[in-house]
């Protein structure tokens, strides 16, 4: 095989790592497990084809990786797929245990890969990252200055990142951090710190990642924790849950790069109820957060309506949206492999029970005494008697947590109903009771296996992952219409949305789909549907790893190919929210219930809103388009204003380009001036053009909802589709889902 021959051996590296097949990166759960899941593979097969490698093995990290590369091939070809040549050159991230002054094709013919059935794949591989590695002699000009050069280091070249758990307790938030773990740790050097031990301590552990407990309380705190961090060689620090602001306060005081990661919905006038009356916190306060968000680096909110709750409290362009994957290759693995009736079996229910499941921390914020009483008058009322409620998240730590479980139990009396704890159940006992309250536990997977119905009626909740889950088992969902939870599920589609904290609404959903296996079925398909797009683990991992690679980098590189580029784009729909108007003017002019009509124009397949209607309803539709004040009236979609200032801070050319109503195009059109200066001030005046004709407009993009933009001219712009219901079934086109990912989004759209 000929030497690479080039002065840069940095290029030479990035053009190695530029492969179009992801053996590593891509990949959620940990390698062994994902093999046994895609592959079925004896144990003989596979210790066959990681023998190939024992005699590289050696005692740092760059062994491990080679003994996953033979695995990873072995689960390729068993699947009848062929590496690509730059595929297997990724294995090894251009590190290796090599004797340089040795020849190359020596010592692969000592590691016995001219024996293995995959010798000439891996023989080429290797020796190309070989050649490339002894003749690495990096200068100045070699080091990384883009995230994409960045993202090609070799593992152990890039900065370690230490991940600040509030605790190591069994909860979302540090399950989190595990998820995370998980996805960066092939590509990221990690390290986890804690304020105390915990059951999680494990967990993290058996992914290869110490595990330091630090005590905040000690006055030595700070001193101590200086110490780890230059002992493990830290450079960039990853805070989870606003508890955590006193790393992120740290972090800056030490000039160190920094993401935090915010999980909590607390309203900014009652930071200091939540910190210290919810979650018992006491060595902070509202002063503490409110300095903490003021000097935070880069801020992750799992929802646009999170980020707009603590709007004010943080440096513009530090935050930055990232919803919450959820790993599908785990819970498809548990789903296939398990048996629905003997899960059940095991929990105690049989096939004739109607299981309804309500998983979270029990407390009053989750609200299980709401689902416990909306069970409970559906047994006694609605004659479900097959019905029975499990509550799983019981823990007895907190006072005010064990008088809440106290309630649960009141409740179940009042109604005559046996309520008991799964703990003190004998076997026989199991199930039986109406109402089950289980402690916290490990694996809940079996229990969204288990359950026909999942409830999540929180009074105080961002965007829970049990929602995402339950709708990855299929599981219709009815939860509180609050905070971040519409951005994940429909009214009416995966499930229902009910007003927070009003039990006979929750026993009004429940029984819809009591009554209805049909609608279960439906709700639950629908609500696999929305996970696979919205909410894509692999889609979150690539937006962290994007995001730590960027964090602490000169500039903004990220947006650098947009500089100097026209972008135009539409309004309606698209940067403000014409359908909430539409919704609220026609409920009351035709006195429908909102919340249907909402369901209605949301999911629509027209575009033309008055095609989604009866032709009695037309005149009716088209009224409360014209009606005065419609377009003025218009709200700004999630993050919309600020991507547009922000386009222009760094150098895009903007132009809002709208089409006038023909019904109503003179006032239409008047109005949207008065819209853009309310919303935008008076300088973007200068960037709105108003035409029935887009084609005539020059640009390198156009963002808009329409499925198709024609006119009398070729189009000089590409179309780039902001998500609607409508354009959903339209393929071939750079798609915008959100505001908070323009710059990501318009990037890859050139």
């Amino acid at each position: 095989m000929a030497p690479v021959k080039s002065g840069n051996s940095w290029k030479n590296l990035l053009l190695l790592t530029s492969g179009t097949e992801r053996l590593l990166d891509e990949e959620d759960i940990d390698f062994g497990s994902d093999v046994y899941a895609r592959a079925e593979s004896s144990t003989d097969e596979l210790l066959n084809s990681w023998k190939v490698f024992t005699s590289l093995k050696d005692e740092s990290y760059q062994g491990r990786r080679l003994e996953n590369a033979a695995w990873r091939l072995h689960a390729m070809q068993k699947l009848g797929k062929t590496p690509s040549f730059e595929a297997a050159s990724q294995v090894t991230q251009g590190k290796c245990a090599f004797n340089k002054l040795a020849p190359i094709s020596d010592q692969l013919e000592d590691a016995q890969i001219a024996q293995h059935p995959l010798a000439e794949t891996l023989g080429k591989a290797m020796g190309e990252i070989l050649q490339v590695i002894q003749n690495m002699d990096f200068r100045p000009g070699d080091l990384p200055s883009t995230p994409e050069q960045l993202r090609a280091l070799p593992h152990g070249q890039r900065p370690v990142c230490a991940i600040f758990t509030h605790s190591l307790e069994r909860n979302g938030a540090n399950n989190f951090c595990l998820y995370i773990a998980r996805l960066l740790k092939n590509n990221q050097p990690l390290t986890i710190f804690s304020p105390k031990k915990g059951p999680m301590q494990e967990d993290f552990e058996r992914l290869g990642l110490e595990v330091t407990i630090v005590d905040t309380t000690s006055p030595r705190f700070l001193e101590d924790l200086s110490s780890a961090l230059l002992k493990r060689q830290v450079g960039l620090l990853l805070a989870n849950t606003i508890m955590r602001c006193d790393i992120i306060l740290m972090a800056a005081e030490l000039k160190m790069p920094s993401v935090w990661v915010i999980h909590e919905s607390w309203p900014q006038d009652q930071l200091d109820h939540y910190a210290k009356e919810v979650f018992m916190c006491k060595d902070i306060n509202s002063a503490v957060i409110r300095k903490a968000f003021a000097a935070a680096g880069t801020i992750v909110f799992p929802s646009d309506m999170q980020r707009h709750l603590y709007d004010g409290m943080f440096k513009p362009d530090a935050e930055i949206t990232i919803y919450n994957g959820i790993p599908l290759q785990q819970l498809d693995h548990f789903k296939h492999t398990q048996d629905r009736r003997q899960v059940r079996a095991a929990l105690g229910y049989t096939d004739d029970d109607f299981l309804v499941l309500h998983l979270g921390t029990v407390c009053s914020r989750k609200g299980q005494v709401f689902s416990a009483t909306a069970c409970a008058k559906l047994i006694t009322e609605n004659n479900c008697k097959n019905l029975k409620q499990l509550i799983v998240g019981a823990r007895y730590i907190r006072e005010h947590e064990i008088k809440y479980i106290d309630q649960i139990f009141q409740v179940a009396t009042s109604y005559g109903l046996s309520c008991r704890r799964w703990e003190e159940l004998s076997e026989d006992e199991a199930g039986k009771p109406d109402i089950t309250i289980m402690d916290i536990q490990a694996a809940v997977l079996r229990f969204y296996m288990a359950a026909d119905v999942v409830l999540v009626p929180s009074l105080n909740e961002v965007l829970p992952l049990v929602i995402c889950e339950s709708m990855a088992f299929e599981r219709p969902v009815v939860c509180s219409k609050i905070d971040a939870i519409p951005e994940a599920l429909s009214h009416g589609v995966e499930g229902f949305l009910v007003p927070p904290g009003n039990s006979e609404a929750i026993r009004d959903a429940v029984l819809q789909l009591y009554e209805s296996p049909e609608l279960r079925k439906q709700m639950g398909a629908a609500g696999r549907a929305r996970v696979l797009k919205q909410f894509s683990y692999e889609r979150m991992g690539e937006r962290y790893r994007e995001l730590l690679d960027t964090v602490g980098l000169p500039g903004t590189l990220q947006n650098q190919v947009l500089k100097g580029k026209t972008v135009l784009v539409d309004m309606d729909n698209t940067i403000v929210d014409w359908d909430g108007e539409f919704i609220r003017r026609y409920s009351e002019a035709s006195g429908q219930d909102p919340l249907e009509v909402e369901e209605m124009v949301r999911n629509r397949q027209k575009f033309e809103i008055e095609e989604n209607f009866e032709a009695s309803e037309h005149a009716k539709v088209l009224e409360v388009i014209a009606s005065p004040g419609f377009y003025e009236s218009l709200k700004p979609l999630p993050g919309a204003l600020e991507a547009l200032q922000k386009m222009v801070e760094e150098g895009v050319d903007v132009k809002l380009v709208t089409a006038p109503h023909p019904l109503c195009a003179g006032s239409c059109a008047r109005e949207k001036f008065i819209s853009v200066e309310r919303l935008l001030g008076p300088a973007f005046l200068e960037r709105l053009i108003i035409t029935r004709d887009k084609t005539h407009v020059q640009g390198d993009l156009l963002v808009d909802d329409k499925p198709r933009v024609s006119g009398s001219r070729t189009a000089s712009w590409t179309h780039v589709l902001f998500n609607q219901s409508y354009n959903k079934s339209m393929e071939g086109k750079a798609r915008l889902s959100a505001w908070s990912e323009w710059a990501d989004a318009l990037s890859n759209a050139f």
